[in-house]
């Protein structure tokens, strides 16, 4: 935890004066309270860059798709700041083939590797006008996320050396639940996860195009961390 929180009192820093000046410079035409709704609810799509950062190896990233629901209610009545929060789904997944080198004695695997997890954030937003329809709305939050799938599946291809081979290179033929503790002990990945976010959404309309990148700080291992790297294109209503 204690590298996480200093990144969002930095964020904190540079975010509350950027909303304070809006308010305070933001002229009748673009008033900051107009087209603020007391509600605002959103559907999204879009892609999800998922990478696991080893302490003492090197990261690796999942590509997928996420899609979900938000919900932002304003708290104050004159400035258009938000409490939000929702649900997505994200499903990522990696495919990674080794063969024929000396490190794996000719040996050839396909390693599969496929996570399914479910966020539910809690964020705080603020809307700053630009015209009548265009709005830039920088956002920080938390996540909280359940792991309903992590698998790893290995395929052999090995026609000159037998199965053993394989298995004293690194590789076991057969799929293995990451979560579980009766298959890996120790190794065992954490079902559950919490970290923060910081976003940036542009709105025209009733249409929302955002970038998002957060961090966990309860990891699924203890010397497993990972981030995200979220572009979703979203519908207001």
């Amino acid at each position: 935890m204690r590298y996480r929180f200093p990144h969002l009192a930095l964020l904190l820093s540079i975010l509350l004066p950027l909303w304070c000046a809006a308010s305070e410079t933001t002229g009748p035409s673009t008033s900051p309270t107009k087209g603020s709704p007391d509600r605002i609810n959103t559907i999204f799509a879009g892609y999800d860059l998922y990478t696991l950062r080893p302490k003492a190896a090197a990261a690796f990233s999942l590509n997928g798709v996420v899609i979900g629901y938000n919900i932002d209610f304003r708290i104050t009545s004159n400035h258009p700041l938000y409490l939000g929060t929702g649900m997505d789904a994200r499903l990522t997944f990696r495919d990674k083939t080794f063969h024929d080198t000396a490190t794996y004695d000719e040996i050839k695997a396909k390693v599969s590797t496929k996570f399914l997890n479910f966020n539910i954030p809690l964020n705080l937003s603020y809307r700053m006008p630009v015209s009548e329809l265009l709005y830039v709305i920088p956002q920080i939050g938390f996540d909280f996320r359940i792991q309903a799938l992590g698998k790893k599946t290995t395929t052999i291809s090995s026609p000159a050396k037998p199965e053993s081979v394989a298995q004293t290179n690194g590789f076991t033929p057969g799929s293995v639940n990451l979560f579980s503790k009766n298959a890996l002990g120790p190794q065992a990945l954490r079902r559950f996860q919490a970290g923060w976010h910081a976003a940036l959404k542009l709105q025209y309309d009733q249409f929302v195009l955002g970038i998002s990148y957060g961090t966990d700080f309860a990891k699924l291992r203890n010397e497993l961390g990972s981030s995200n790297l979220l572009v979703n294109l979203g519908y207001m209503f």
